[in-house]
């Protein structure tokens, strides 16, 4: 009942409301990957060579996004974004591609921001995100996962961007910032989005499977951001929780997480921490016994055209034997921008997968990128 007074008085106040003539743009985004990769170790077997991989691949950010702009009689501003991503993943059109696409209002005021439609939730707004704005965009990119086959047979704990980057239909907002505080709420009733299924799965490193079936599910996050001297620093913390249920048989535990991150700027120099630490949340009742999380150390500096940046992401889960599985993924990227739009980029990277003790997967690789912008 409380969910649907809420939802219902946020739709009340959106139709009592008359516009103006709203602005529109239209931007875009495009990327092409090429790169060779060298695999030792598959499944803890050496010289699995024959599974090295090269050639050209699609980026994940492909997209074309429309937006508008106006204000209300009232002098409340009212936004809208619309995003379309493509990535036909080698010619493979099925749903094995994770595609997001953006379609949201946001209505903005001297209360802040309240946005409804498919959007990024609290914690992608609001906690650091080096790993995605490094240069090249890797390892939140998942491209460098195209140039090698890990182990999934085992677990090996998500990385702490699969929590908080859910995309689902929300409620969403955001404070104005007083005295350098700041916090944000997202509520999803379904992260299903079509109502069905609210038990959790159990997927591997960065899947979105395991946040696409649970219900009520609400974050809440704070930052505090401050400037010394030229020194910038933030700090994130939140929670995010949500109802999980029974499917085949099974039990899954509710979502009970905890994410936050540490954020230091100077001059062009900026460099970021940032952890997740889901424990048993959406994993199979007494099934396993979870301690899930994923920690990320990166930085980053701009010479003019120039960036360069290198990020190390470590992520652990203890598996239904109580031993640890974990991942170690390193990149060192660099990328210079032509102008017009246009970059060229490249990121070198290194991944080792350990379960039980045995190293299961061990490969590196070199990516080279073009993305344009518009």
């Amino acid at each position: 009942m409380k969910k649907t007074i809420i939802l219902s008085v946020l739709t009340l106040a959106f139709a009592f409301t008359s516009a103006v003539k709203a602005e529109m743009s239209l931007s875009g985004y495009a990327e092409f990957f090429a790169g060779s990769a060298s695999q030792n170790k598959f499944k803890a077997a050496e010289g699995a060579h024959g599974l090295d991989k090269s050639g050209m691949k699609n980026g994940l950010y492909s997209r074309v996004t429309a937006n508008y702009d106006t204000t209300l009689d009232s002098g409340i501003d009212v936004a809208g974004t619309m995003s379309l991503t493509n990535r036909d993943c080698q010619g493979d059109k099925t749903g094995n591609c994770n595609v997001v696409n953006f379609n949201f209002m946001t209505f903005s005021g001297g209360f802040g921001s309240v946005s409804v439609g498919e959007r990024f939730d609290a914690g992608a707004a609001m906690l650091s995100r080096l790993t995605a704005s490094n240069p090249v965009n890797e390892p939140d990119g998942g491209v460098i996962g195209q140039f090698y086959t890990g182990d999934g047979a085992n677990d090996f704990g998500s990385a702490n961007e699969t929590h908080y980057a859910n995309n689902s239909m929300k409620a969403f907002f955001m404070s104005n910032v007083y005295s350098g505080f700041s916090f944000s709420v997202g509520y999803t009733p379904n992260t299903a989005e079509d109502g069905s299924g609210i038990a959790g799965t159990n997927p591997g490193v960065g899947d979105f499977g395991e946040w696409a079936s649970h219900s009520d599910v609400l974050q809440v996050f704070g930052k505090y951001a401050m400037d010394i001297d030229g020194i910038g620093l933030e700090l994130v913390y939140g929670q995010i929780t949500g109802n999980s249920g029974d499917s085949g048989g099974s039990s899954y535990n509710d979502l009970d997480e905890a994410a936050y991150s540490a954020l230091i700027t100077y001059g062009n120099f900026a460099a970021d921490y940032r952890k997740n630490e889901a424990n048993d949340s959406g994993r199979i009742k007494n099934g396993q016994d979870g301690n899930d999380e994923g920690t990320s150390i990166c930085g980053t500096y701009t010479m003019g055209n120039i960036g360069v940046g290198v990020c190390n992401v470590e992520t652990s889960f203890t598996d239904t034997s109580n031993l640890s599985n974990s991942s170690t993924t390193r990149t060192y990227s660099a990328e210079y921008q032509l102008g017009g739009g246009v970059a060229l980029g490249v990121v070198y990277f290194d991944v080792d997968q350990t379960a039980n003790g045995s190293t299961r997967t061990d490969a590196d690789g070199l990516v080279s990128r073009i993305s344009v912008g518009f």
